[in-house]
């Protein structure tokens, strides 16, 4: 059953669905098939070096990211779930990622937005914006630009980088 794959699944970040692949956070990233005509659905793999915190994972760039505890950024393979680089990231995260692209917006809980590359073989950060409040909401990509919210503010960042 589909409890039995996911026991131990985290309560915060949500799992994506990507194709007929659902990544659900549960000991790391566990991947099932949904596209199986079984009653039981097939486990494609589960990888522990894959471990969001409390930010949902992200699929971009044929890849599946994760931001642990510590603020670390994780590339991990689509197919299979090994990790294929890091980067460390200045945390900690409530909000999840946007992404467009080969970028990615990551604002942590201090209000420091991070423009992340992930085409880099180690992924790279592009620039960093210090908002000076604290952050928790996830931001969003409208009409060519970023909006970023605080309890007191909405920010909206025209012509983000590479938007």
């Amino acid at each position: 059953t589909l409890s039995e794959y996911l026991d131990g699944a985290s309560t915060i970040p949500s799992s994506v669905l990507f194709g007929s692949t659902l990544l659900s956070p549960s000991h790391g990233i566990s991947a099932l098939d949904l596209s199986s005509q079984q009653s039981e659905l097939p486990m494609l793999w589960r990888s522990r070096a894959l471990s969001p915190a409390t930010a949902s994972p992200m699929v971009m760039d044929n890849a599946v990211f994760v931001v642990n505890n510590a603020g670390v950024l994780t590339r991990g393979s689509l197919e299979g779930g090994r990790r294929e680089w890091q980067l460390r990231l200045k945390g900690p995260f409530s909000a999840s990622a946007v992404g467009f692209g080969t970028i990615q917006y990551w604002v942590n809980e201090k209000g420091l937005l991070q423009v992340v590359d992930v085409k880099p073989e180690e992924g790279a950060i592009l620039s960093q914006l210090e908002l000076g409040q604290t952050v928790l909401g996830t931001p969003s990509i409208a009409n060519g630009a970023l909006y970023l919210r605080s309890d007191n503010t909405l920010w909206k960042i025209g012509n983000p980088p590479i938007l």
